[in-house]
C-alpha cells in the first residue's frame, strides 16, 4: 500500500473538472459504471450509483486515464471521493496525463501522439534484444503504434527489439526505461484474427 500523502503534497495538485466514463469496483466485488467529476494526481471525485463507504478501498478504470485505486475519504448520495494510492514512479506521469486530457477538452487540442494510448499501470512483459538477451520489463503505456517500458536496459536508438511477441525499434530513452515504435509488419501480423495471443 502506498504511504499516505501529506497535506502539502495533496495541495500541490489542483483538482480539475474532467468527465471520463469508467467502471469502479467496491471492496465486496461489485462492479459499477461511473463517471469522473474532477480529478488530480492526489484524488478523484466519482459519480456512481452506489457510493463507497468511508475508508473503503476502491479500484477503478477510466477511459484514457487507466487504472487507479485509493481509499474513500468523502461520500454522498450519488458520488464519493477517493484519495489515490499512486506509486511515486507513476505520480508525475499521471499529472502529465491529466494535464493533456484537460487541455484537449478545454482547448480542443489534439493528442500529441499519433495514436491513442492506454495506461496499463505496471503491466509486466519481456524485452528481447537483437543479441538474444532478455530483460523483465514493465509497460508504462501502449498504443497501436508504440509503447513505453520501464526496464533495466538501454539498447541503442534504432535497434530492433521484441516486446512480448511484437517486433519494434527503440525510439528514445528516458530515466528508467525506453520507448519503442512497433514495426508495421508486426502490427499487421498481430491484427490478423488467426490465433489468440
Amino acid at each position: 500500500m502506498s504511504p499516505r500523502k501529506s497535506e502539502s503534497e495533496r495541495r500541490r495538485y489542483g483538482r480539475v473538472a474532467l468527465k471520463l466514463p469508467g467502471r469502479y469496483m467496491l471492496s465486496d466485488g461489485q462492479e459499477l459504471e461511473c463517471q469522473i467529476i474532477d480529478v488530480s494526481p492526489a484524488g478523484v471525485a466519482i459519480r456512481g450509483p452506489l457510493p463507497g463507504l468511508l475508508g473503503e478501498h476502491i479500484v477503478a478504470y477510466f477511459q484514457e486515464l487507466g487504472r487507479i485505486e485509493g481509499v474513500v475519504v468523502r461520500s454522498a448520495a450519488d458520488w464519493f471521493a477517493i484519495e489515490l494510492q499512486v506509486p511515486s514512479s507513476r505520480l508525475q506521469r499521471l499529472a502529465i496525463r491529466i494535464d493533456e486530457l484537460t487541455r484537449r477538452r478545454v482547448k480542443g487540442a489534439p493528442e500529441r501522439r499519433g495514436y491513442a494510448r492506454e495506461d496499463l499501470d505496471q503491466e509486466p512483459t519481456t524485452l528481447l534484444l537483437a543479441d538474444g538477451r532478455a530483460f523483465a520489463a514493465t509497460v508504462v503505456d501502449i498504443s497501436t503504434g508504440g509503447a513505453a517500458l520501464e526496464v533495466d536496459a538501454a539498447p541503442p536508438i534504432g535497434e530492433a527489439v521484441t516486446i512480448g511477441e511484437r517486433r519494434a525499434h527503440v525510439s528514445r530513452h528516458f530515466a528508467g526505461g525506453i520507448a519503442v515504435i512497433f514495426d508495421a509488419e508486426s502490427d499487421r501480423e498481430t491484427s490478423e484474427p488467426t490465433e489468440a495471443i
